[in-house]
């Protein structure tokens, strides 16, 4: 895989530190500005930088491009990029509608590529532990999920200077931005609701600050809290009859941990008076997870493992429409 990066923030950093860590090539980038383009691409030691877009679509020896830019940019970037037969690697959230995601998804098999979403929780072997055992926890009753943050630029909006991250031209807001994540945990895990609905904090320009959205499944309740106004700890909680499969700390996105709580924290023998037991691992960098599959995917033409990627943005975009319609 070569790659060609669409915007210079800290995430493309990560993700450029993860795709060299699994021996992806990242050749080139692109920046609206010559003095950023530069200097990225001196960075990070690529061949060539563009500031033109249509001309790092035109580079015959790129194959894949990053799309890293503004959540409203999402759409329109990663079609042009699909229609000039690269496979596309595509930020959360992967567009703000379904029928966007689809029309994607669409355009990929018509050129004989693929398009992925790149949201990290779905790929971290924490994930697949959670997965594993699920069981552990019996009859589930509540799921809860909580990815709240206080922004960097939250202090400029509450003096109505206005960014990207709080601009609904942007498709910003917590929802988008952070909240995104907790979505695609509990679906990754329990796949589409029955119903969802978003109670949201508003700001001054309306975009939404913090909010909840409430998922119903057919025996559970799933909640999905996410904030750039205010902080908390991060976590998720999978609460059932005979215990709770817990996520503490860092990034819902990350997973760093996964314990497993049995019903009243009762202690699992006498000597140890713990209670609670440690499943998870020791992670490697989050983002080389996905990367690696991204990469098999492509190599081995996995269809099957592409389609159930696919279905799973589907549902997300769906919620995330959804949502944003009933705050509007």
């Amino acid at each position: 895989m070569k790659v060609g990066t669409i915007g210079t923030g800290f995430i493309v950093d990560r993700m450029i530190e993860s795709m060299k860590k699994v021996g992806i090539e990242v050749i080139a980038c692109y920046s609206r500005t010559q003095e950023k383009a530069i200097s990225f691409c001196e960075k990070h030691e690529m061949k060539r930088w563009y500031t033109n877009l249509e001309d790092l679509m035109k580079d015959e020896e790129v194959d894949t491009i990053y799309v890293a830019s503004p959540n409203s940019l999402h759409y329109s970037q990663s079609k042009m990029a699909l229609q000039a037969k690269k496979n596309v690697i595509n930020e959360k959230p992967f567009c703000p509608t379904l029928k966007e995601s689809q029309d994607l998804f669409e355009i990929a098999k018509e050129n004989n590529v693929y398009i992925f979403e790149a949201i990290t929780n779905q790929f971290v072997p924490n994930y697949q532990i959670i997965k594993d055992n699920l069981s552990k926890v019996g009859d589930i009753k509540l799921v809860q999920c909580n990815y709240s943050q206080y922004s960097s630029r939250y202090d400029k909006y509450k003096k109505h200077e206005q960014t990207n991250a709080f601009d609904p031209a942007f498709n910003g807001g917590s929802l988008m931005d952070i909240n995104v994540y907790c979505l695609h945990f509990v679906t990754g895990l329990f796949g589409k609701p029955l119903n969802s609905i978003y109670y949201a904090n508003k700001g001054y320009n309306g975009i939404d600050t913090s909010g909840v959205v409430i998922l119903q499944y057919p025996d559970f309740v799933a909640t999905c809290a996410g904030a750039k106004d205010s902080a908390s700890d991060i976590f998720a909680m999978i609460q059932g009859d005979t215990g709770c499969l817990r996520v503490k700390g860092m990034s819902i996105g990350i997973l760093p941990n996964v314990d497993y709580m049995p019903p009243k924290g009762e202690p699992f023998n006498d000597k140890q008076k713990k209670t609670s037991i440690d499943l998870g691992i020791e992670q490697d960098l989050h983002m080389t997870y996905e990367c690696k599959e991204f990469v098999r995917i492509i190599e081995q033409k996995d269809e099957e493992t592409y389609q159930k990627l696919c279905d799973h943005t589907n549902v997300v975009v769906e919620i995330l429409e959804k949502s944003i319609q009933q705050i509007a």
